[in-house]
C-alpha cells in the first residue's frame, strides 16, 4: 500500500503508553527519560503509535495530546514535508535502517530540528512495520550554523583585511597555504599544498637567513612567538615586503609538530616609510616654516625635541629653554588633567584633531589653542608631532558676542579674520566686519542687505554644504572652502560656523581665514617630496616612478633607453676649499648644463650630493646604434661640464665621471638598472675619472668580487683571522731595539697569510676599519702590557707605534676610544706613540690639532709617517705636536744611487734637528743605506737589514736574544 494512499486513512494515536507498549514499557520509559522518543507505524492497519517522549518533542503533553487522527507529516514543516512522505515510500521498500531530519512546527508556530531514527520490520502477520526513535536536534542544528557562521565571519574577515593563512607540518615538511597566502608569496594561483622550501622558495637570501635565525631562536625558547619581516621577488622581478606571524605547536615529547601563521602585504606601509625617510629635509622645512607652532616631542617620557620659531612665538620659550624638558617641567597645560585625558585619546584614536586644550606661557599668560597631534617616526624613535593654532582671539570674539553687543562689536571689527552674520533662512548679510573687506574687497555698505549668492563670494554650492552640516553636526569647525573676491580671485579659506539667535531671528555667524599661502605650502611639501630643493630636479623616488614606466612601456613597444649615472670629480673639494654656497651654485650651473643638453622628453634628476642621473627615452633601432649614440650623448656631456665655470669669483672647471646602463639590457627593474649604471660610474673612477663606461658583465663580477672580499673581512673579524706582527725600530749606535711597529696581516683560511696591501682600501671604504682599528689599539696594549710585565722592555725606553686610519682619525669619540683602550689595560701612556698621515692633517687641520693635543695632554706621542711625500708637511708641522719624523721608504731605497733622495734625507734630519725632533727611516735594506743615514746624523731605522716584520712570540724571543747578549 502507498503512502499517498495510506494519507487518507485515519491514524490511530493512543495515550495509553502502557497499552501501546506493554513488552517493552521499561525501555520506553528509559528513552522518555532521555528526551527520545519512539514511534510505530502499522501502514495496513492504518495507524501511528506515538510514545510519551515522543509527544513531548512535538510540543504536546499529557493534558494537550497530538489530536486524534493526525498524520505525521501535518507535523512535519512545510518545506521539508514532501521529502519525508519519499522518504517513508522508500522505507517500506528496504530492508535497511533510515534516517531523516527534518522541521516541525510546534503547536506555538515555533520551528525545531527533529532525527528521526527507524527500520521496517514484519509483525506477527508479516506485515511491514515501521518503528524508530526520535530526538530532539535543535541544539546540534544551532551549533552547527553557529560555526559555519563563525568561520564565514573568520574567512570574511581574513579577507578583508587581505591575510592569508599558512599552516606547516614540520616532520614532514609540508605547507598549506591559503589561495591569499600563495598570491602574496607569488607561487600559484589558488591554495598551495607542498614543501615548505617551494613556497618560500621567493624570498630574497639575506631575508631568508634572517628568518631562519628567528625559527631557531623561537625553537630555543628565546621567543614565544615567531614574526618575521621579509621581501619576495615574485616571477616578474617585482619585490613585495611581506611580514608573517605564527605559533609553535609541539608534540608530547616537546619535539617541534607545526607552525601555523598568517602572512599580509606591507608593502605600501614600508614604501611610505621609505618615502617619508626621503622627505625629512622637506618635513624640516614645512615645520620651520609653518606659522602654526609646532612641536616634536618624545613619546616615551614627553620631553621637547625641538620647536619651532611659531611656538616661541607662541608660547614665549625659545628652543634652547625648552629641548629636553618635559610639559609638566615647565608649566605648560594649565590643567594637567586635560593632559592626561587627551594622551589617553591620542594613544587610543592615533591622532588628535583640532581638540580645543589651554596652556601658560613663558611669562605666564593663559592661552587657548586648536590643538592637532599625530605620532610619527623620527630616526627609527617614535615621537609626537603637535600643532598649534591659537584661538585665544576666537575664543574672546566668540565669549564677547554672547555677553554684551559693544564687546561682541569690539571683537567683531577688530578679528583679523573675516567675521560675516547673515539670516539662516534668506542668506542675506547682517553684518560683516573689516577682515571680510580685506578677504572679498567688498566693504560693509556694498553687503549688508545683500546674499551671497548675489555677491558670488562662496562660489556653487558651498553655502548649501554649510547649511547641510549646520544641520548635521550642529556647527562646522575648520572646514576648507573657496571664497572668490570682487575681481573674481579664487583664495582657500578656513570656516568655522556657528548658529547664532539675534532678535529672535536664526542667523549664521561665519569666522574666515585666508590659508590661500598654507594650501601653497602644501602644494610646494608635495612638489618637495618628487623633487630636490636645490636644484628642482626630480628626486630619486620620482626617477624611479618614471623608470618603472618607462620600463613597461618599452616592453610593450619594444623601445630602448640608457641610464646615464654621473659623478662629479673631486666635487668634495670645492666644499671644502671655498664652502658649500660655492658647491651648491656648481650644481646649479651643472643642472643648468644638463638641461640645456637634453631633450623634454629625457629626465634629469639629481640622487644627492653631486650624483646626477638622466634618463634618456624611446631609442630605436639597434643596440650597435644605440650603443653609438648614447655614447656620443655622454661624450657631449663630458665636454660641457668640463668647461670653466666662474662662481663667486672662482674660474673652476669640474670634471664628470659617467656610467651608463641600456634599458631593457642591463636591468628590467629601477634597481638593477641605477646599480649597474654605479658599477660602471665606479670603473669610470678607477679609470682616472673624466671618463665614460658602458656597463659590462665583467664588472659586476669584479663588484661582487669586492663584495666578496668585504663579507669575508667581516668574517674575519668576527673569527679572529687578524694577526698583529711586530717590526723592530733600532738604534743603530748601540744595535738595540728601541720599539716596534704594529702590523696588520690576515692569516685567511684558503689563501694564507695576506698583507694589508690586498685589503686595506675595502677596509677603509667599507667603514670596517673602524672596527678593526679599535681591535688593532687594544692588541697593541695588551701586548705592550705582556711585553712590560715580563721583563722584556722598560717603560722608559720602548713604545710600540700604532698606524691610525683617516677615517679612524676623524670619528668624534677618537680621543676617547684612545684613552679607554690605554685606562683598560693600564699600560703607561709614554708607550704608546700613534702613526698619522698627511693625509690625516690636510683634511681638517684644526680638527686635528685639537685631537692631537688633547692625547698629548695625557702623554700619548705621534709619529708622522711617510714624511717627505707630501706637499703640505712644511707649512704645518710647526703647528703639530709631533715627537717624530719618518723619513718615507721611498728615498731610503734609492738613496745610494739618487743624490736628490740623499739630499732630502739630509734636509728633513736637518729640520727635524731644528725643531727639536725625532726621526727615523723605514725600508732600511742594505748596510750602505745605514751607513749613509748615520752619515746624516740619523740613527734610529727600521727595516729588513735588522728584522721582517715577527709575529709577537717571534719579536719575543728576539727581546730575550737581545738582553742576554747585552748581558
Amino acid at each position: 500500500m502507498s503512502l499517498d494512499n495510506l494519507s487518507h486513512r485515519a491514524y490511530l494515536c493512543t495515550t495509553d503508553s502502557s497499552e501501546a507498549f506493554q513488552d517493552a514499557a521499561h525501555l520506553v520509559g528509559v528513552l522518555n527519560g532521555a528526551n527520545l522518543g519512539v514511534w510505530s507505524w502499522n501502514p495496513y492497519a492504518g495507524s501511528v503509535l506515538w510514545s510519551e517522549g515522543t509527544q513531548k518533542l512535538f510540543g504536546f503533553s499529557a493534558e494537550h495530546e497530538i489530536p486524534a487522527g493526525t498524520e505525521y507529516p501535518q507535523l512535519v514543516a512545510s518545506e521539508d514535508r514532501q521529502r519525508v512522505r519519499e522518504r517513508f515510500r522508500m522505507a517500506l521498500t528496504e530492508n535497511a535502517c533510515f534516517t531523516i531530519r527534518h522541521r516541525i512546527l510546534w503547536p506555538d508556530g515555533s520551528q525545531r530540528w527533529l532525527e528521526l531514527h527507524g527500520q521496517r520490520q514484519r509483525n506477527e502477520a508479516d506485515q511491514p512495520v515501521l518503528v524508530g526513535v526520535v530526538r530532539d536536534i535543535n541544539e546540534e542544528i544551532q551549533q552547527a550554523q553557529e560555526l559555519q557562521n563563525s568561520q564565514e565571519r573568520l574567512s570574511l574577515a581574513l579577507d578583508s583585511v587581505e591575510l592569508g593563512t599558512w599552516d606547516w607540518h614540520i616532520p614532514s615538511d609540508t605547507l598549506y597555504a591559503s589561495a591569499r597566502a600563495s598570491e602574496l608569496q607569488g607561487v600559484i594561483e589558488g591554495p598551495y599544498h607542498g614543501p615548505f622550501k617551494d613556497f618560500f622558495a621567493c624570498i630574497l637570501p639575506e631575508d631568508r637567513h634572517a628568518m631562519r635565525e628567528t625559527y631557531r631562536d623561537l625553537l630555543a625558547g628565546h621567543r614565544r612567538d615567531y614574526q618575521a619581516v621579509y621581501q619576495a621577488q615574485l616571477h616578474d622581478g617585482t619585490v613585495r615586503h611581506l611580514e608573517s606571524t605564527a605559533k609553535l605547536y609541539r608534540d608530547d615529547q616537546g619535539a617541534p609538530l607545526r607552525m601555523a601563521g598568517i602572512v599580509m602585504d606591507i608593502t605600501e606601509r614600508v614604501l611610505r616609510e621609505q618615502q617619508a625617510a626621503a622627505s625629512e629635509a622637506k618635513f624640516a622645512t614645512l615645520f620651520q616654516g609653518s606659522p602654526d607652532a609646532i612641536s616634536l616631542s618624545r613619546i616615551r617620557d614627553g620631553v621637547f625635541l625641538e620647536v619651532n620659531p611659531s611656538f616661541t612665538r607662541t608660547f614665549g620659550w625659545p628652543a634652547s629653554e625648552i629641548v629636553g624638558l618635559d610639559a609638566p617641567q615647565i608649566g605648560f597645560w594649565q590643567d594637567d588633567e586635560q593632559r592626561q585625558v587627551l594622551y589617553r585619546q591620542l594613544a587610543r584614536d592615533q591622532h588628535l584633531e583640532n581638540v580645543e586644550a589651554q596652556f601658560r606661557t613663558r611669562d605666564g599668560a593663559h592661552v587657548t589653542c586648536v590643538v592637532s597631534s599625530r605620532f610619527i617616526r623620527i630616526e627609527r624613535r617614535r615621537c609626537i608631532i603637535t600643532t598649534f593654532r591659537d584661538i585665544t582671539t576666537r575664543q574672546q570674539a566668540e565669549a564677547a558676542l554672547r555677553n554684551s553687543e559693544t564687546k561682541f562689536a569690539k571683537a567683531f571689527h577688530s578679528s583679523p579674520d573675516a567675521i560675516t552674520i547673515s539670516e539662516l533662512k534668506t542668506g542675506r548679510f547682517i553684518e560683516v566686519n573689516e577682515g571680510f573687506h580685506r578677504l572679498t574687497g567688498y566693504r560693509q555698505d556694498e553687503v549688508i542687505g545683500r546674499t551671497a549668492a548675489e555677491l558670488a563670494v562662496w562660489p556653487g554650492e558651498q553655502r548649501q554644504q554649510i547649511l547641510d552640516l549646520l544641520e548635521r553636526d550642529g556647527r562646522v569647525c575648520n572646514w576648507e572652502m573657496l571664497a572668490q573676491d570682487r575681481y573674481g580671485v579664487l583664495k582657500h579659506i578656513e570656516v568655522s560656523v556657528e548658529i547664532i539667535e539675534l532678535n529672535n531671528t536664526k542667523c549664521i555667524l561665519l569666522t574666515a581665514r585666508d590659508i590661500s599661502q598654507l594650501k601653497a605650502a602644501h602644494a610646494q611639501i608635495h612638489h618637495l617630496a618628487y623633487h630636490d630643493p636645490l636644484t628642482n630636479l626630480p628626486n630619486r623616488t620620482l626617477l624611479m616612478d618614471r623608470l618603472v614606466q618607462q620600463i613597461a612601456l618599452y616592453k610593450r613597444h619594444n623601445l630602448r633607453g640608457a641610464l646615464l649615472f654621473l659623478d662629479l670629480d673631486h666635487f668634495k673639494h670645492i666644499n671644502d676649499s671655498l664652502g658649500h654656497p660655492v658647491g651648491d651654485a656648481v650644481l646649479k650651473m651643472v643642472t643648468a648644463r644638463l638641461e640645456a643638453s637634453t631633450r623634454l622628453e629625457d629626465t634629469v634628476a639629481r640622487l644627492g650630493g653631486d650624483e646626477f642621473v638622466i634618463l634618456l627615452t624611446g631609442l630605436s633601432g639597434k643596440r650597435t646604434e644605440i650603443t653609438r649614440h648614447v655614447r656620443e650623448v655622454a661624450e657631449k656631456l663630458r665636454k660641457l661640464l668640463a668647461e670653466p665655470m666662474v662662481c663667486e669669483g672662482n674660474r673652476l672647471q669640474v670634471t664628470p665621471s659617467i656610467g651608463i646602463a641600456l634599458i631593457p639590457d642591463h636591468g628590467d627593474t629601477p634597481a638593477d638598472l641605477l646599480k649597474r649604471a654605479d658599477i660602471a660610474l665606479y670603473r669610470a673612477k678607477d679609470a682616472g675619472r673624466n671618463a665614460i663606461q658602458l656597463f659590462q658583465s665583467t664588472m659586476q663580477e669584479v663588484a661582487s668580487t669586492r663584495l666578496q672580499l668585504e663579507s669575508e673581512l667581516r668574517l674575519a673579524l668576527l673569527n679572529e683571522e687578524f694577526e698583529l706582527f711586530l717590526q723592530p725600530q733600532v738604534d743603530a749606535r748601540s744595535d738595540t731595539i728601541i720599539g716596534a711597529e704594529a702590523l696588520l696581516r690576515w692569516q685567511h683560511p684558503q689563501h694564507g697569510l695576506r698583507s694589508p696591501a690586498h685589503f686595506i682600501d675595502v677596509l677603509e671604504d667599507s667603514g670596517l676599519i673602524i672596527e678593526v682599528g679599535d681591535w688593532v689599539i687594544g692588541e697593541v696594549c695588551r701586548m705592550t702590557a705582556s711585553l712590560l710585565a715580563s721583563g722584556l722592555v722598560q717603560a722608559d725606553s720602548f713604545s710600540l707605534c700604532i698606524n691610525i686610519s683617516p677615517r679612524q682619525f676623524r670619528q668624534n669619540d677618537f680621543v676617547e676610544r684612545i684613552l679607554a683602550a690605554l685606562e683598560e689595560s693600564a699600560l703607561p701612556v709614554r708607550m704608546i706613540k700613534l702613526e698619522i698621515t698627511e693625509g690625516i692633517v690636510i683634511e681638517n687641520l684644526d680638527d686635528t690639532i685639537a685631537k692631537m693635543h688633547h692625547l698629548r695632554t695625557h702623554g700619548v706621542s705621534f709619529a708622522m709617517d711617510d714624511f717627505g711625500t707630501g706637499y703640505s708637511s712644511l707649512t704645518y708641522l710647526k703647528r703639530l705636536p709631533v715627537d717624530l719624523l719618518k723619513i718615507d721608504q721611498s728615498f731610503v731605497r734609492d738613496a745610494l744611487e739618487d743624490g736628490n733622495d740623499a739630499e732630502i734625507i739630509r734636509a728633513i734630519v736637518s729640520m727635524a734637528k731644528s725643531l727639536g725632533l725625532e726621526v727615523i727611516a723605514e725600508g732600511v735594506e742594505q748596510k750602505g743605506q745605514l751607513d749613509l743615514l748615520q752619515l746624516q746624523d740619523c740613527h734610529l731605522y727600521q727595516g729588513y737589514l735588522f728584522s721582517h716584520p715577527l709575529p709577537f712570540a717571534q719579536f719575543c724571543e728576539l727581546l730575550r736574544m737581545q738582553s742576554e747578549a747585552q748581558k
